[in-house]
């Protein structure tokens, strides 16, 4: 795919058209403000770029269409947007039309008929990417769907502000959403992975994400502190006290005790409880309550001291070690226990008379030593301590919730079946028990069942998609796929006399930067100084990686665009060139004059388009020169403004 014009349109049926030669080196010269930089932003945004970055100003107080003409393999493809309207940021209908001889249409017959979606598409299916066949919502960012047209057109562009960046070396690279698609889309290009790729890291990361949901979930349904637990626990209580069933507390068990509660409330009672037994049985359950809260509060208060310990342990600990780093730090310790200290310990002169306070600052620190040591020791055994006091906190708040919660239904009941015979309340409580059984078996064992599935279903997810994403084998099959782009920056670098190029130079696609063989290991494009440095590795690495990609045959358009690559050598007061050093001419004219070498190699399948002020008089530039915008030549007519601006 290759740019054959950009076509403007004003409401009153204007057209401005600014055509380029395939398979060639285009340069669009002129003065600043003349529109030569719009040309990017109007061909990202005929490729499907939701954002306008249009600047404010005559083109966007006229202009009502921005359109651009393809030429594709076998074919043409016209796109055409709406300007956005009043206060909007984007246009989402497009207009696309194919055609083996296709024109720019007059304004009469401009008329949307899809969306920017279908329009990256179906123009990536032209150039070779394959169809993505995600399901995920388009509207997520960048990196939820696979490799498209919008991700292939980042490779093509380099704007002002972006060729002389030592920081980023892609187009919107400074966007976090963007960098992240590149380097999960670039493999793609490269021919290593997929063209789904980055659709299916955005699975795995939302399958990881299901995983752990999944086994948190579980965990909770499984946790015998958990609701349904103590729901149980609390039937259990109640059951007991009404003499269905013998033992006072459930088994561990969560299945049998439920198994054996069921058997117990449909089973015929025998015996049923006397109302005074039954009265015995509450006041057991009131005092079970409140044993379990004073071992509640004996908990807390074997935790206060714990948590009390320790805190004043650690400021022991801390204010300990400023002494003993201080009595280290004298070196006194060096000598061994043997020495009579009649050696001095700061000169090693024989003393007349041994020194004690020798030994004495030696027992001094490893006392210190010794509290410090014993301190650390008991770290693990606090925290042992206060976990297990914590778990059993946990299982005796689970017990008494449950058992408060017997006391409150068998309240309940008294006061609203207190008026029946004593057998009718114990059928009646039966009947109400079977029934919260059978919906906390059924809820329980359905959750249970669902919960593992889901756990199972993400978990094998997961182990998919980990196999197909081998991230070895492609960063490894990536590196090699880029030697042949890491000689050619280095080659070409050499023949500019760029720095720090004679131990290698390489596209790192981690990182997306350059980076260059030293001594001291591979350093960023980054750490390099100067303007024609990063300006040159920029041009070079683009280069190189469209030379690659038109002799792999790769899915991108065969377009690179390049904003003015001249500003490190000319200044931007400098319109026409003139202002420069006898040095920067030949350096400017070098990076040219290998853009054109390139292209002139790869023709008729690389197109490159340079905007910048540069005009020299070489005959090869020259033939390269396409539009000339000085004084009154702009990209929108002087009289649209005029008209936009004239009242209806």
């Amino acid at each position: 795919m290759q740019l054959l014009a950009l076509i403007l349109y004003n409401a009153d049926g204007g057209r401005r058209l600014v055509p380029f030669r395939t398979g060639a080196l285009n340069v669009v010269t002129g003065q600043s403000a003349s529109g030569k930089s719009t040309l990017l932003d109007i061909f990202e945004y005929c490729t499907g770029r939701k954002t306008v970055t249009f600047p404010i100003g005559p083109m966007t107080d006229s202009v009502s269409w921005y359109a651009a003409l393809f030429q594709l393999e076998s074919t043409r493809a016209f796109v055409a947007r709406p300007a956005p309207g009043p206060g909007k940021k984007t246009a989402e209908q497009v207009m696309l039309k194919f055609g083996p001889g296709l024109e720019p249409p007059p304004y009469s017959d401009l008329a949307p008929n899809t969306d920017r979606y279908t329009l990256r598409q179906r123009l990536g299916r032209f150039i070779g990417i394959e169809e993505n066949h995600s399901t995920t919502p388009r509207r997520r960012g960048p990196s939820a769907v696979g490799a498209h047209l919008g991700h292939a057109a980042m490779l093509c562009l380099q704007g002002q502000n972006e060729i002389a960046d030592s920081n980023h070396l892609f187009h919107r690279q400074s966007d976090w959403n963007v960098a992240s698609a590149l380097k999960e889309t670039l493999p793609y290009f490269l021919g290593v992975a997929p063209h789904d790729q980055a659709r299916k890291h955005a699975q795995l990361n939302a399958a990881r994400s299901r995983l752990t949901q999944a086994k948190k979930d579980l965990a909770q349904a499984q946790d015998p502190d958990g609701i349904a637990h103590i729901t149980l626990a609390a039937l259990w209580h109640e059951a007991h006290t009404l003499n269905l069933v013998p033992a006072p507390v459930p088994p561990d068990d969560y299945v049998q005790a439920m198994q054996t509660l069921q058997d117990a409330v449909l089973a015929p009672v025998t015996e049923p409880a006397h109302a005074l037994e039954e009265d015995q049985r509450k006041l057991d359950l009131e005092q079970t309550c409140v044993d379990l809260r004073e071992q509640l509060r004996g908990f807390a208060a074997d935790r206060r001291l714990l948590l009390a310990e320790t805190v004043a342990a650690d400021d022991y600990a801390t204010s300990a070690h400023i002494p003993r780093d201080r009595l280290a730090s004298l070196d006194l310790v060096t000598h061994s226990r043997d020495d009579d200290a009649s050696t001095c310990a700061l000169c090693g002169s024989v003393l007349s008379q041994p020194d004690p306070t020798i030994n004495a600052l030696r027992n001094s620190l490893d006392r210190l030593q010794h509290q410090i040591n014993g301190i650390d020791a008991m770290r693990p055994a606090r925290r042992a301590a206060l976990e297990g006091l914590h778990q059993q906190a946990t299982r005796l708040r689970s017990q008494l919730r449950a058992t408060e919660h017997a006391l409150q239904t068998l309240t309940q009941e008294d006061h609203t079946n207190g008026h029946l015979p004593h057998g009718d309340r114990i059928d009646f409580a039966r009947g109400r028990i079977h029934g919260m059984l059978t919906a906390l078996q059924h809820t329980t064992g359905a959750d249970l069942a669902r919960l593992t599935q889901a756990r199972d279903t993400a978990k094998a997810t997961v182990d998919a998609l980990v196999a197909e994403l081998d991230p070895r084998a492609v960063h490894e099959e990536l590196l090699a796929r880029l030697g042949p782009v890491n000689r050619d920056i280095t080659l070409w670098a050499h023949q500019l006399q760029l720095e720090h190029c004679n131990q290698g130079v390489y596209l790192n696609p981690t990182k997306l930067t350059v980076e260059f063989g030293t001594r001291a290991g591979r350093l960023p494009l980054s750490r390099l100084g100067s303007g024609s440095n990063w300006v040159g590795y920029h041009v070079l690495a683009h280069l190189a990686l469209h030379r690659y990609f038109v002799r792999q045959r790769r899915p991108v358009p065969r377009i690179l665009f390049l904003d003015q690559p001249s500003q490190v050598w000319f200044p931007r007061t400098s319109q026409d060139g003139d202002n420069h050093t006898d040095m920067d001419r030949p350096a400017a004219q070098e990076l040219f004059k290998l853009i054109h070498e390139v292209v002139k190699d790869l023709a008729p399948d690389l197109q490159v388009i340079v905007c910048d002020h540069v005009d020299f008089p070489t005959t090869w530039f020259q033939e390269a020169v396409v539009h000339r915008w000085h004084h009154s030549e702009k990209l929108v007519p002087a009289h649209w403004a005029d008209l936009a601006g004239s009242p209806q």
